[in-house]
């Protein structure tokens, strides 16, 4: 195995310590200099002021579950290294508790927002969005129905979801000319789901 087949290992001791097992090397080719500008561009703040004090990986509900932390991914976007960021933001739950603790302002949530921006419009959307985005068209909400929940609606004394009444498909076809005015439905590929 040569050294650029070799992927970077980290074994998790314990509270705040990482061992790096191995390096790996990053080739000046692989980097944008006009990241941050990018970034910026599509919501985030500047990243170049980013002290890396680690508060918003302190602070991150799911900073143990991930791989890259928020600190690490603000520094790659420091160093722009984006095709290492942009498999990284779709798990930041946006909860903004980084941006209560970030001494420097950056708000590394809007941040994770516009490498999302960044992602799709790069053609790299998690299957899961697409699925979502057909739902809202189809069904007007995120999930498609299931007839269990009537039954619970019903128990509740609420009128079941009918999706054929009138009304509701009015929400639908409001909802399908929003996504086409908007363009997300060719951002996303899902236009054949939108009837306009």
């Amino acid at each position: 195995m040569t050294d650029k087949e070799k992927e970077v290992e980290k074994v998790f001791i314990g509270g705040l310590h990482e061992k790096l097992v191995e390096d790996k090397i990053i080739e000046e080719s692989e980097l944008d200099l006009n990241f941050s500008k990018e970034i910026r561009k599509y919501g985030g703040k500047d990243v170049m002021t980013c002290l890396q004090c680690g508060n918003c990986t302190g602070v991150c509900p799911i900073s143990l579950k991930i791989a890259y932390k928020t600190r690490i991914i603000m520094k790659y976007c420091q160093f722009g290294l984006k095709k290492y960021t942009l498999d990284t933001r779709w798990v930041c739950a946006t909860c903004y508790r980084c941006y209560e603790h970030c001494p420097a302002d950056l708000n590394p949530a809007e941040v994770m927002i516009a490498l999302r921006h960044i992602a799709i419009r790069e053609g790299i959307i998690p299957p899961f969005i697409k699925t979502a985005a057909t739902n809202l068209v189809k069904y007007g909400q995120s999930v498609k129905p299931d007839p269990e929940i009537d039954k619970i609606r019903i128990e509740l004394g609420l009128k079941p979801i009918h999706t054929h009444d009138a009304d509701y498909q009015t929400v639908i076809r409001e909802i399908q000319v929003l996504v086409h005015a908007s363009k997300y439905d060719k951002l996303i590929g899902i236009q054949e789901e939108v009837k306009v």
